[in-house]
Formats: structure tokens, C-alpha cells, sequence
């Protein structure tokens, strides 16, 4: 859900970091800034700035976040190790905890809903594809289309799917996040075109 700002070229994943993520360098900390971690213990927003309403979306309860500055204006600057992001998280919203483990943070996964994990995945996308995904399939990832056999939350036809990476791994369309991983995938490397409600324009 939160977006890298460390480099416009960036691209967010959920892959967790191969070394120790806890050592991962940290963006925007002062000189000999000690981090420690943080869990969400509500929905939360999760803010772009300091100050502000503009957000990158919701936080669900239970998600590791390390900080990496001091509190301002009642937010956090944090780290989200799963998507290597960076943005500001309000300080009430969370509890410190001990540091946590690739295990403990990868754990922390399951318990997003699909809606959630988009935001975590792409979360320069996810507001379009959100709606798109309302109004290919009204989020029900069991949808199939009996004229065109478009499948699931984003309603891939079987060739689109056949070669999407999730696709060519064998996997279902009806299976939730593979179905949003190869839409992220087609939007970043096809295009919005191929979906009939934003070709309509209800998705701009």
C-alpha cells in the first residue's frame, strides 16, 4: 500500500528482501537514528506527508512497519517491508513491538483481503483497478462469464490469462491475488484497453 518513494523508477513487490530486512537502509532518518518496529493495531490510514489528508490508502490491523524517524505532527515516518515503501503512519494507530522476522512479517500477509492486498501491491494502480475490478466482476472472484469464459475478479479471457505470468505458472484466475497480480502485470505492461469498463470510460 505504500507507495517507493525512494526512486520514481521503483517498482513495489511483496517479495520480502533477500538479507535481514531490519538492516535495510533507511530514507529520510536523522544521523544515528535508532529504528525500531511498530504493528497497526486498527485500519489506519497511511499518509503521503507529514501533514495532510492525502493518503495512499488503508492499513489494515496486524501489519509490521519499521520507523525510521522521529514522530511529527502526530505521524510516524515508516518502512513497509512488504513493499519496501516508505510514508507517514499516525502514531496512535500503532504499539511497539519487538523487532519482527521475514516469518512474522510474511505471516502478517494472509490476513489482507484481496482489496487490501491490490492497494499493497500497486498502489499507483490500485484506485483504477479498483474500479475496474467493481465493475468487471463486483469483487467476486468466483465470477465467470458464460459467453466469453472471462474468469474471476478481473475477468481475463483464457488466452489473456494463458499468457500472463501467473498464467504460464499454472495457476487459477479464480484464485484472488494471482488474479490481481496479472492484472497489475497487464496494466503496467499492456495497457488499461483490453477492459470494457474503462474502454466505456467508467474507470478514468
Amino acid at each position: 500500500m505504500l507507495r517507493c518513494l525512494v526512486s520514481v523508477a521503483t517498482v513495489c513487490s511483496l517479495s520480502l528482501p533477500t538479507r535481514a530486512f531490519a538492516y535495510d537502509a533507511q530514507a529520510g532518518s536523522p544521523p544515528d537514528w535508532d529504528s525500531y518496529w511498530v504493528h497497526t493495531v486498527e485500519r489506519t490510514a497511511v499518509y503521503v506527508e507529514a501533514e495532510g489528508d492525502a493518503t495512499f490508502g488503508q492499513a489494515p490491523a496486524g501489519l509490521f512497519f519499521r520507523v525510521d524517524a522521529p514522530e511529527l505532527n502526530g505521524r510516524l515516518w515508516v518502512y513497509n517491508p512488504l513493499n519496501s515503501g516508505w510514508a507517514w503512519l499516525p502514531g496512535a494507530a500503532t504499539e511497539r513491538v519487538p523487532d519482527p522476522t521475514p516469518d512474522d512479517v510474511a505471516a502478517s500477509l494472509p490476513a489482507l483481503n484481496p482489496r487490501d492486498y491490490l492497494y499493497y501491491q500497486a498502489p499507483d494502480l490500485a484506485p483504477r483497478l479498483d474500479c475496474i475490478i467493481a465493475g468487471e466482476s463486483g469483487w467476486d472472484p468466483s465470477q465467470l462469464n458464460p459467453r466469453t469464459h472471462a474468469a474471476g475478479l478481473a475477468q481475463f479471457l483464457p488466452t489473456t490469462w494463458a499468457n500472463t505470468p501467473e498464467g504460464r505458472a499454472g495457476l487459477s484466475p479464480f484464485e484472488p491475488m494471482a488474479n490481481i497480480d496479472a492484472a497489475i502485470w497487464l496494466a503496467r505492461t499492456k495497457g488499461w484497453s483490453q477492459w470494457q469498463v474503462y474502454s466505456q470510460g467508467r474507470c478514468r
